[in-house]
């Protein structure tokens, strides 16, 4: 009857929930307030919980190593709004746990509390009812409960009761959930995981059903030759310094420098040529806990030459799924095309090694998803180069933002320009039902084609084409003058064109091959 958890412990109940998480993915996935087919909640939070939990094996079992990869894993790892949340509940987690020698039922309580206060700070605008609303409640039951239980399993069995019994509260406070007749997916995720800690505790093991391949967590190589050795330190401070002194004082012997600062304790990380100063410079600071020195010779042939380019003043990353957007935005000269939208969100760390290997004054990042834009922000948080992210839902508002953006003009006037541009646009996504359901006063039925303008759903019929057209009605007035027309994968040339020819408008019509999965058409009028 175990009464407390060690390092190895810890580190079984973690990497089990990550495949417990991972084989119950798509039953999260399809929680979907709307009925469509781009649920990721379930494989973003499991991707998250993987990469963590790849850190993790690497690492000693010992409390304070395996939760700096649980923090580390989930912070880089992070995919979708629902996984940036997640690695602030873990963040904050470990925070309050690294340094304890035993992990007692109380103390996992106050870990899984300020975690939950940590995710909620992090959110701007909190909303209950979801991973949130499951994680505080069970929280403060886990609080409520501590010093109760006989065991540590008992105290898991009843959190998880009391998770489970929030998780089945969401839709009384999202009205979005009870119409559509479901239970908030981040929750259900979250949920999950404590199943799976359970399990890795009573030491059950879990076979993957499925997994994600190619996760690696090591550091790929993006920058240039200029500066030859990543240069890792960790360092125990003499005193508290505030992070921007810290970025002062080594920014001087290289680039791509992340400081973390947790108490007294210091993560530094730069690349630079002169690394024995770099040691020195953290002498100075308090002492060296761990130094790790790792040569970067081999470079993508790609990258090497990008660094003898001059730098620019703006550059531009994207996000972009569907081979004939991506070759729209090649075509506008973005620098960084990462591939991922819908079901397929990309990490924070794929988001930042596309800001490393932009060589510009200024780098725009356009998100294209309102699930990709957490985990842009926490990229841009781990760099110091100049980043803003224009926060847009889809390709077609960052096509129109990047053909206003003028290289002679300020960063301030450029922005300016590009929120009143977005606040032009509309948007029209036409895609299919995967279920049936209710939702705006729609009996929608599985197979069902939806339409939505600017998110809202409008529209339901049998025909692509003639949603679309019916949507178009909707959306255009006296200030409309463009109607562009992305047609997906699913539709043909000859389909996307009769839709052009059966409009009779006011307003210029261009159709284009955007290739996009699971939409007939994102159409966009300015």
């Amino acid at each position: 009857m175990l009464r407390y958890i060690d390092g190895k412990t810890l580190k079984n109940m973690i990497i089990t929930s990550s495949y417990y998480l991972l084989n119950n993915k798509g039953d999260v996935d399809k929680l979907n307030v709307f009925p469509v087919p781009d649920g990721d909640t379930g494989s973003n939070m499991a991707y998250t919980l993987q990469y963590a939990a790849k850190e993790i094996e690497k690492s000693a079992d010992t409390i304070k190593e395996v939760l700096d990869g649980l923090s580390k894993g989930t912070l880089m790892g992070a995919k979708g709004n629902s996984g940036v949340i997640l690695s602030q509940i873990f963040r904050g987690f470990s925070r309050y746990l690294k340094n304890v020698k035993k992990i007692t039922p109380c103390d996992f309580a106050e870990g899984l509390k300020i975690g939950a206060d940590t995710a909620y700070k992090a959110v701007m605008k909190p909303v209950e009812g979801t991973i949130l609303t499951v994680c505080r409640e069970s929280a403060e039951e886990a609080v409520k409960i501590c010093k109760q239980v006989e065991s540590f399993e008992e105290f898991l069995e009843k959190i998880i009761k009391a998770a489970e019994k929030s998780l089945e509260n969401t839709p009384n406070l999202l009205p979005v959930l009870k119409e559509a007749g479901v239970v908030d997916s981040g929750g259900m995720g979250f949920v999950y995981i404590l199943k799976g800690m359970l399990e890795g505790l009573k030491g059950n093991k879990i076979e993957i059903v499925e997994s994600f391949e190619g996760i690696e967590t090591k550091q790929r190589l993006l920058e240039d030759l200029r500066f030859l050795y990543c240069t890792e330190l960790l360092i125990k401070a003499k005193k508290i310094f505030a992070e921007p002194i810290l970025k002062e004082r080594f920014s001087k012997y290289g680039d791509s420098l992340v400081v973390v600062s947790d108490e007294d304790i210091l993560k530094i990380h730069v690349h630079t040529n002169k690394p024995g100063l770099v040691l020195e410079e953290g002498l100075k600071i308090g002492e060296l806990v761990k130094v790790k020195i790792d040569n970067m010779k081999i470079q993508h042939e790609s990258l090497i030459s990008h660094e003898n380019e001059p730098t620019k003043k703006y550059g531009i990353l994207v996000v972009a799924n569907g081979e004939g957007v991506k070759k729209l935005f090649s075509d506008l000269g973005c620098d960084v095309i990462i591939n991922g939208g819908q079901t397929m969100n990309p990490s924070t760390s794929d988001i930042l090694e596309g800001i490393r290997k932009i060589n510009a004054e200024n780098i725009l990042v356009f998100p294209n998803n309102k699930n990709i834009i957490m985990s842009c922000e926490q990229a841009k948080a781990l760099t110091d180069k100049r980043v803003e992210i224009i926060p847009t839902n889809n390709f077609n508002e960052a096509i129109s933002a990047i053909i206003n953006i003028d290289s002679q003009k300020s960063l301030e006037e450029n922005i300016t320009k590009i929120k009143e541009v977005l606040n032009s646009v509309k948007t029209i996504e036409v895609t299919y039902s995967i279920r049936d359901t209710q939702i705006n006063g729609f009996e929608i039925k599985k197979g069902d084609i939806l339409g939505f303008i600017n998110e809202e759903l409008m529209a339901v019929g049998s025909d692509c084409n003639q949603v679309a057209k019916e949507l178009i009605s909707k959306a255009l007035d006296n200030d409309s003058s463009l109607v562009t027309i992305y047609y997906g994968e699913q539709v043909s040339q000859q389909k996307a064109e009769e839709l052009k020819n059966s409009l009779s408008i006011d307003a210029d019509v261009e159709v284009y091959f955007g290739g996009q999965p699971l939409y007939y058409y994102v159409i966009s009028i300015e």
